[in-house]
């Protein structure tokens, strides 16, 4: 039986979480009878050019991917706008799904899934949703929005509901499953970690001697990294305060790789704040294709998810990476179902507090064998790990 499925993804075609999240999946799930009609809400920070656009068209056809955009509305008057967005979302969506004559919605992240739930329900498609997590706990927890604002009192009253409704629910942990089941939520739930190609991420020993030697780390100096955003459900002051306390162990033994997009001149700022040198942490924001090799050239991954409660229910697609690079991660205690694998499967380490990271800890991490850890990574998460699952859930 044929599938078209409407995929809609409240992102930029290049927003880092869609070209994370969303777009590996639509092209590692490929079966005959499966084609997707995407729709992208395009921000002026994600511009694209007319070539740029061409390019992604030609490419995406590759995959039986049909891809429209949108444009993507906030700043002041920000209600106003996300009412006009829905409503126009709303009509356009429709006109999609009745065209393409699409027979599953699939939405991505929660603030999604209300857009996607109101096409289910006014399409009479079934609603498929990715990535099903507590969002408006993340917002509240991060300190992004405050209990009495509109967008939390709205999303927290929309999950259950939206839960009901939905044919498959996708969340990242067994963690939320068994939370949803216990809200009567449990024919149509699956579990599927934040997910990578492992074939685009790998040790490379070359790019290790090249990158140490370019930045005169020696052999026997551990370089700990941290990839991803600061601020928000990101650690800020710890992990500058991680970076100090290491460095207060042993002066010499580390070097620090901090690859983020946040912008280098505050990255500098922290680092004087916390009377940290500059010599021992590289930092810049990496392309995809870097990523395996700066990572070849680290010891020891560091997660920098603050452990705020609603983060037990996610999956850091960081911790991923780093494990498909052989790397051994340090990861706090409450965070996804990760930091339960990594103490059971011996793969790296996990804290409460900053302050109990032990030198002697941190030396027996680097010992773990990077084929041991990758090998686990491949079992956890891979996409050809889950693939079958994929095609299941789109064509049943």
């Amino acid at each position: 039986m044929k599938s078209t499925i409407f995929v809609f993804a409240y992102y930029s075609f290049k927003d880092p979480v869609f070209q994370s999240a969303v777009l590996p999946y639509l092209k590692a799930v490929q079966d005959e009878n499966l084609k997707y009609v995407l729709l992208t809400w395009e921000q002026k920070q994600f511009s694209l050019s007319k070539n740029e656009i061409k390019k992604i068209e030609v490419d995406l056809v590759n995959y039986n991917i049909s891809w429209k955009r949108t444009t993507w509305h906030s700043g002041s008057f920000k209600p106003i706008k996300k009412i006009f967005d829905f409503t126009f979302g709303l009509i356009y969506c429709l006109n999609l799904i009745r065209k393409y004559k699409a027979t599953k919605i699939f939405s991505e992240g929660f603030p999604g899934a209300v857009i996607g739930h109101y096409l289910s329900k006014l399409s009479g498609k079934p609603h498929i949703i990715h990535t099903f997590e507590p969002h408006a706990d993340y917002m509240f927890e991060s300190g992004v929005w405050q209990k009495s604002s509109w967008e939390y009192r709205f999303l927290k009253k929309m999950e259950l509901p939206i839960a009901k409704h939905a044919e498959h629910i996708i969340t990242a942990t067994s963690a939320y499953k068994n939370l949803l089941g216990q809200n009567g939520i449990e024919n149509h739930i699956h579990t599927i970690p934040s997910c990578i190609n492992m074939d685009e991420y790998y040790f490379d020993e070359e790019s290790r001697t090249q990158i140490r030697s370019e930045l005169e780390i020696k052999n026997d100096q551990i370089v700990i990294v941290y990839l991803g955003k600061i601020g928000g459900m990101y650690m800020e002051d710890e992990l500058f305060n991680f970076f100090k306390h290491c460095l207060m162990l042993d002066s010499n033994k580390f070097h620090f790789f901090l690859f983020t997009n946040h912008p280098q001149e505050l990255i500098k700022q922290k680092l004087n704040q916390f009377n940290i040198s500059q010599q021992k942490v590289y930092s810049n924001y990496l392309e995809k294709e870097e990523v395996s090799k700066y990572l070849s050239a680290a010891d020891i991954g560091f997660c920098g998810i603050r452990p705020i409660p609603s983060r037990r229910f996610s999956s850091p697609i960081k911790n991923g990476e780093y494990w498909a690079c052989g790397l051994p991660t340090l990861i706090p205690i409450g965070i996804s179902d990760d930091y339960i694998l990594t103490e059971q499967e011996n793969i790296g380490g996990v804290f409460n507090t900053i302050e109990e990271i032990t030198l002697g800890k941190i030396e027996n991490l680097s010992t773990i064998s990077r084929t041991k850890i990758r090998t686990i990574g491949l079992r956890e998460r891979n996409f050809n790990s889950y693939i079958n699952k994929w095609i299941r859930i789109f064509k049943s």
